[in-house]
């Protein structure tokens, strides 16, 4: 007991200590200006009408499906795509691969909400997956004009199996606005991603009723931890008797939302795939230069125990970072269902066993629901999406987890590929810079639905039909509020930390980002190279924290004490905005090791206030 005790009173104070700001607070004192939302819900208005795309005389709204795999990364498990995830391995050749997606929000349900909304999370108010500003309780009044409720206006029968999101699914969870059908997850958190004992909300026929969402008929199924009640196959025997049912009716054009839980820990292998999964507990090994290590090229020796360039969050934590990574089994051991293989014995092991295992299963599902649109007749006419909501860090700066704007955690799959009536320019990797944003402009596109001025995203089309397109995007933002989870459970519970969670996950603060093209001349030559700005909280106490939520809530009684000018509400104020800044040259520094800002001051001054001012304009809408 007397160890725990000294051990949270030193986690205390290192995640209350910080470095010094490398601005000062004058420059950063309209910064909480950025973490504002915009919860309004504007009328839809239009955009242009869809031109990219050639529309022929018989002109047909073609189905769409979203497949959203969870913590699905583009940087280290693709490689074992033809083994684990061999249908999407040949859509990925046969369809459009993107190999510059990103997710400028990167975790859960910031990652879903700008996918549903097409918006970013300074618009649609969901910065985080719980909490102030955060799941589905910061989500939920964007429902009237997301993707689900335009399309089921414009004539589409519209579904929704798997995940939503965070804190929808309490006993009192009722269908969700613009769905006309449904089985989402409605279980307790860690259940969802155990693969059993979950439960589904179903309906049918959801329509609006005054200003209502109702359903005709809704219930719930109960699943225990029989082998074919795992959840990856009950979400595809879900999504296979919709694509069933939608043969009723047949002109009528649906949209599937499939979002299984795969890869999320803890989700076990399938039963079937328990003794293949057992090769991926030791098949882990990174060569990538910042696996567990931060030392760049402009370090110096006294460098090598801990990096001096990133911010305080990494690196007052760094060496216990190191230590905890050949550990953190019990973290996997606590929610898994049966018997964990014995070979396991850290974090990242349990990670890859779990992780690769459930994608066996995940690529079943997919085959099924190819072969059946196919044998259906409706595959001619369908538009298919393969992505993730968020990257994985997987040991990158010594981190775990994701929800950071490195480049590890914002980095995606997307593979398009649709039938032949519409015409796709496939079989053909394209680099350009494409986000989550851009699904729904483009699904709009392709289905002849203009456009709503308030989407920020834009329509892929042009990528779709025309690969010599350049420079499609050169710029944007990334966005999170903290404090991450380890963060926040150390100062509210503070007993789970210590229990559960004995490595680092996700404990960084609150943060703006952008990544950005910028042209400088070398000797006279004019060269392009990409650039990475990030603001990162300088302040995580718990004070500072507890009054950053009030503020951004709007809380009245702190804004009349900033009113009256109140000394104590105004110091921390100031606290809650002073951040610590990095600067990385992406195309020199890819692995993002040396932080320029850091080593390099003087000279990279002009060019972080350059991104600074972009970086605010695209978040305070100047640009528009």
């Amino acid at each position: 007991m007397k160890n725990k005790v000294l051990l949270f009173l030193t986690l205390t104070l290192l995640l209350s200590s910080c470095h010094k700001a490398k601005y000062t607070k004058t420059e950063y004192s309209a910064i909480s200006d950025q973490f504002k939302p915009s919860i309004d819900v504007p009328e839809i208005t239009t955009a242009t009408e869809p031109s990219a795309m050639p529309v022929p005389p018989e002109f047909k709204k073609p189905n769409v499906i979203i497949i959203l795999t969870d913590d699905l990364d583009a940087v280290y498990t693709p490689q074992f795509f033809p083994e684990v995830l061999p249908v999407v391995d040949s859509l990925r050749k046969a369809g459009i691969d993107f190999t510059n997606s990103f997710t400028p929000m990167s975790i859960c349900c910031p990652s879903r909400s700008a996918t549903l909304t097409g918006t970013y999370a300074h618009t649609n108010g969901v910065y985080r997956n719980g909490s102030v500003n955060g799941g589905w309780n910061a989500f939920k009044h964007n429902e009237p004009n997301a993707l689900p409720s335009i399309l089921q206006q414009s004539g589409y029968r519209t579904a929704i199996i798997g995940k939503y999101l965070n804190a929808y699914g309490r006993p009192d969870a009722k269908p969700i606005y613009g769905w006309t059908d449904g089985s989402v997850l409605v279980s307790k958190e860690m259940n969802v991603y155990r693969g059993y004992n979950f439960q589904l909300l179903n309906w049918t026929n959801g329509h609006l009723d005054d200003s209502t969402w109702n359903a005709t008929q809704t219930d719930r199924s109960k699943f225990g931890e029989k082998a074919e009640e795992y959840s990856t196959d009950v979400i595809a025997t879900k999504a296979l008797s919709y694509i069933q049912e939608t043969e009723k009716n047949d002109d009528q054009p649906f949209f599937l939302y499939l979002t299984a839980t795969a890869p999320h820990l803890p989700l076990q292998p399938a039963p079937r795939y328990l003794q293949l999964a057992e090769k991926w507990v030791n098949a882990f090994h990174s060569k990538a230069p910042n696996y567990f290590n931060d030392y760049g090229k402009l370090a110096t020796s006294s460098e090598l125990k801990k990096p001096k360039d990133k911010p305080s969050f990494l690196t007052e934590t760094w060496k216990k970072r190191i230590r905890g990574q050949n550990k953190g089994v019990f973290f996997y051991d606590v929610y898994n269902i049966g018997k964990s293989p014995k070979p396991i014995k850290s974090f990242l092991q349990a990670d890859m066993y779990a992780r690769m295992g459930s994608l066996y299963a995940l690529n079943d599902m997919i085959r099924s629901i190819i072969t059946k649109l196919k044998e259906n007749g409706e595959w001619e006419n369908t538009l298919l999406f393969f992505t993730s909501d968020n990257g994985y860090m997987m040991g990158a700066h010594a981190m775990l987890h994701k929800g950071n704007p490195y480049e590890e955690a914002l980095r995606v799959p997307l593979i398009i590929i649709g039938g032949d009536s519409l015409h796709l320019k496939t079989k053909i990797k394209n680099d350009e810079w494409v986000t989550n944003l851009d699904l729904m402009p483009t699904i709009f596109e392709m289905s002849g639905i203009k456009i709503p001025s308030r989407v920020e995203g834009k329509s892929l089309v042009p990528l779709l039909y025309n690969d010599s397109i350049t420079n499609f995007r050169d710029r944007f933002v990334m966005e999170y509020l903290g404090p991450g989870m380890t963060t926040e459970a150390m100062i509210k519970r503070p007993a789970f930390i210590m229990k559960i969670v004995p490595l680092c996950i996700m404990d960084h603060p609150s943060y703006n980002a952008i990544r950005m093209k910028v042209t400088t001349t070398e000797n006279g030559v004019a060269t392009e190279h990409v650039f990475k700005y990030i603001e990162w909280q300088r302040h995580t106490s718990k004070k500072v924290l507890n009054f950053s939520d009030q503020f951004r809530s709007k809380d009245n009684t702190i804004l009349q004490k900033i009113n009256v000018g109140d000394a104590k509400t105004i110091s921390l104020k100031l606290k809650s905005e002073e951040v610590e800044t990095e600067l990385y040259d992406i195309t020199v520094d890819p692995y993002e090791m040396d932080n320029l800002l850091y080593y390099q001051p003087e000279q990279y001054k002009s060019l972080a206030l350059q991104l600074k001012t972009a970086m605010r304009a695209i978040i305070l809408k100047k640009n528009k």
